[in-house]
C-alpha cells in the first residue's frame, strides 16, 4: 500500500494531477477564459485571484504547475513563487502577462520562473505551451 507522501498527496487533497494547472490573476474574467482554454485542452484547472488564495488553494489542488500573472497587487511575483514551491515543491512556475516577451523572459529569468506566456498569445496555445514546460 503507498502512502499519501508517495503519491504526491497535499494535506489531504486529491492525488496530484499529471495535468493540473492553478491559474493565479487579479482579473476574475482573465482567469475564467484562461481556466476555459486549458480545460478545453484538457487540463484540470482552478482559478484563484490573489496570492493569498493561491496560498491556500495550492496546497489543497496540488498542481503541476502555477500559471501566476506578474502584476498581482498583493504580493510582489518573487514572494508569489515562494509560496507555491513553499506549498508542492518542484511544482512549476510559469508567469504570465501583456508584458512584451522580452520583458517577461527577462523577469521570469530574474525571478526563478519556469517558463513565462504572453497574454498577447492565443489563449489556444497556452495548453501546448505549458505541456512543453512539463519534465
Amino acid at each position: 500500500m503507498t502512502t499519501r507522501a508517495e503519491r504526491g498527496d497535499v494535506e489531504g487533497s486529491a492525488p496530484r494531477g499529471l495535468d493540473r494547472v492553478l491559474v493565479v490573476d487579479d482579473d476574475p474574467m482573465q482567469v475564467e477564459l484562461v481556466q476555459r482554454g486549458l480545460s478545453r485542452d484538457g487540463f484540470e484547472v482552478r482559478g484563484v485571484t490573489s496570492i493569498a488564495e493561491m496560498a491556500l488553494e495550492v496546497r489543497r489542488f496540488g498542481p503541476r504547475i502555477v500559471l501566476i500573472d506578474v502584476n498581482m497587487p498583493d504580493e510582489p511575483g518573487d514572494r508569489a513563487i515562494a509560496i507555491a514551491r513553499d506549498a508542492v515543491p518542484g511544482v512549476r512556475i510559469v508567469l504570465y502577462s501583456a508584458w512584451e516577451e522580452s520583458k517577461l523572459r527577462v523577469l521570469a529569468s530574474q525571478l526563478g520562473a519556469d517558463g513565462f506566456i504572453s497574454k498577447s498569445d492565443s489563449v489556444t496555445s497556452f495548453g501546448r505551451r505549458l505541456r512543453a514546460m512539463l519534465p
